[in-house]
């Protein structure tokens, strides 16, 4: 059943890579290697020709490689990585190897061409990545359940929030939740950000002290069997001030904009535009200073892009952020976010937060 599963989409990226006219392909990039093969190893290196799949790893991985995918070659490698690279492409009399430009630093490159200087090296973009953004029925369960787990997590974490608890302790007892919950850890670094520091927007939790009138952002996810979930919240304690009641209110208009405007077929970048400008019909658009999304999957940040920078047609399958925020330099910052399946007539959420501000 797993080698069905996994075969399939070694066949089509075998058609990708005859439409990106490359005889071999080649990914160190651990997501792309556990979406072609199932191994879960956090290195490795992946050699795709049209008919075999090689896995090269060092002894560290070598047993993980064999249990958990028996139907790839599994070459253990002495040395560098290049020589098995190099014999395997001369012996399959390999002329044109594609290669994620991406995903490979420069060391690596120059290494690979000295043992290769016979192969011509093509940069590739999007070959799996490109597979990777509409999930199958498998990822979407999997990351339902990364859904909920963060739900879980957060709920039993915000009813134990207040004032005069670090921001560090408030991130600790929510990544405390999510293991308890069932998460294999974090999907990246908890963002807890109180008063001032809300402003920040990847702002890390600090050992800032929360205080009574902070507006706190909370941004956080889970990694469930490989696979991500985002979400944020803005929560405040006892009354705010008018001004940041209205911006709130404002912010949270806009995102449930957004993702009405969310369903396949619609253009990513009509959504962040539909956003941006009811912000400005409110004066806040200067403050709202990134993108307004992007998808979620094996990694926490991979395509599509919901930005003035990028433009996709959304599609069903894609898993895609909604995240608009203000953030006032000096003063607080707020976002709302939420993670949803993208469907032939709108969106599935997978997240299923209460968006009230003010906690009681």
């Amino acid at each position: 059943m797993e080698n069905e599963y996994y075969g399939a989409r070694v066949a089509r990226l075998s058609q990708r890579m005859a439409d990106a006219n490359i005889d071999a392909f080649f990914t160190l990039a651990a997501p792309s290697m556990r979406y072609l093969t199932g191994f879960t190893g956090e290195e490795g290196f992946l050699l795709a020709l049209q008919d075999e799949m090689h896995l090269i790893v060092d002894g560290r991985f070598t047993t993980q490689a064999q249990e958990e995918c028996p139907w790839v070659d599994v070459i253990e490698y002495k040395g560098q990585f290049t020589s098995a690279l190099a014999g395997l492409l001369i012996s399959r009399r390999i002329h044109w190897l594609g290669f994620e430009k991406e995903r490979i630093s420069y060391v690596q490159a120059e290494q690979m061409r000295a043992a290769l200087p016979s192969i011509a090296m093509i940069a590739t973009e999007q070959v799996v990545e490109g597979m990777r953004a509409v999930k199958d029925a498998r990822e979407l369960e999997l990351m339902r359940s990364a859904g909920r787990i963060a739900d879980t997590a957060y709920d039993a974490m915000i009813c134990r929030l207040r004032p005069g608890m670090a921001e560090n302790e408030a991130a600790a007892l929510l990544e405390y939740e999510m293991r308890k919950a069932g998460a294999q850890g974090t999907s990246f670094s908890t963002i807890v950000g109180s008063g001032a520091r809300g402003a920040l927007p990847h702002g890390i939790a600090s050992d800032k002290v929360i205080e009574a009138n902070d507006v706190v952002v909370i941004d956080f996810g889970v990694c469930y069997k490989g696979y991500m979930s985002d979400c944020t919240r803005t929560v405040a304690f006892g009354d705010q001030p008018r001004d940041v009641m209205d911006a709130y209110a404002r912010l949270l208009e806009a995102q449930q904009l957004g993702l009405s405007r969310i369903q396949a077929g619609v253009s990513s970048r009509s959504v962040d535009t539909a956003v941006r400008d009811n912000l400005g019909e409110h004066d806040l658009s200067k403050y709202f200073t990134h993108g307004l999304g992007h998808g979620v999957g094996l990694e926490i940040h991979e395509a599509p892009r919901l930005s003035q920078g990028t433009d996709t047609v959304l599609e069903a399958g894609h898993v895609v952020t909604c995240e608009p925020g203000i953030y006032l330099p000096g003063r607080y910052g707020m976002r709302i976010e939420d993670t949803v399946i993208v469907t032939g007539g709108g969106y599935e959420p997978l997240t299923a937060l209460s968006k009230s501000l003010v906690l009681v």
